[in-house]
C-alpha cells in the first residue's frame, strides 16, 4: 500500500509540473475517487473527483456538430452582409460621381464639336490676308524655279555624256534572241 501512495505522490508531482500523460491522470482520478485516501492527500481528492464527475456530466448531443457548423456559417453570412451594407452607400456615391463625370465629358466634347467652324476667315483685315498670301505664293514660286533650274542642269549634264538613249530605252527595242548578241570585250570597257 505504501508503494501505491508513493507512486500517487510521484504522479501528483508530475501532474503539477504538467508532465503526466492521460493514462497517469486517469490513475490519479481513479485513486481519488476511492475511499482509502491518506490524510495528506485528502486536499487533492475534491479536485480529481470534481474533474471526473464533470467529465461524466458533460455530454454533447448527437447533432452538436451540425448546430455548431450552422452557427459558424450564420456568423460568416452576417459578416458578409455587414460588409456589403457598410460599403453600399460609398458604392452608390462612387457610381453617381462616375456617371456625372461621364455625362460632363460627353457634353463638353459635343459642345466643342459644334463650335468648330468648317470655313472661317483667319484675317479680319483683307489687306493683311492679301499680303500674307502674296508672300506665301512668292516663296512657292521661288522654290519651283529653283527646282526647275536644278532639273535643267541635270538634263544638260546628261546631254553632255553622249549616251545613246535609244539603246537604253526598252520600250522601243524589239526583243532579240540572246544568242545573237555579241559578247562584250574587255578592251571596250
Amino acid at each position: 500500500m505504501m508503494k501505491e501512495y508513493e507512486h500517487i505522490r510521484f504522479l501528483l508531482n508530475n501532474y503539477w509540473n504538467c508532465e503526466t500523460s492521460l493514462e497517469e491522470e486517469k490513475q490519479l482520478q481513479n485513486f481519488f475517487s476511492g475511499n482509502d485516501i491518506p490524510e495528506d492527500l485528502q486536499k487533492y481528492a475534491a479536485l480529481f473527483r470534481d474533474y471526473k464527475e464533470s467529465q461524466l456530466s458533460i455530454r454533447l448531443d448527437d447533432d452538436f456538430d451540425k448546430r455548431l457548423e450552422a452557427a459558424i456559417h450564420q456568423k460568416e453570412k452576417e459578416k458578409q452582409y455587414i460588409t456589403i451594407r457598410i460599403f453600399a452607400p460609398v458604392l452608390k456615391i462612387a457610381a453617381s460621381i462616375l456617371i456625372l463625370i461621364t455625362v460632363g465629358i460627353g457634353i463638353y466634347f459635343l459642345s466643342n464639336e459644334s463650335k468648330k467652324p468648317y470655313f472661317a476667315e483667319t484675317y479680319n483685315d483683307p489687306k493683311a490676308a492679301l499680303k500674307d498670301a502674296t508672300y506665301a505664293l512668292e516663296k512657292l514660286s521661288e522654290a519651283l524655279q529653283r527646282g526647275e533650274e536644278a532639273s535643267q542642269e541635270t538634263l544638260n549634264e546628261l546631254k553632255n555624256l553622249n549616251i545613246d538613249w535609244t539603246v537604253l530605252d526598252s520600250m522601243n527595242v524589239e526583243m532579240e534572241p540572246v544568242a545573237e548578241t555579241e559578247p562584250i570585250e574587255k578592251e571596250n570597257l
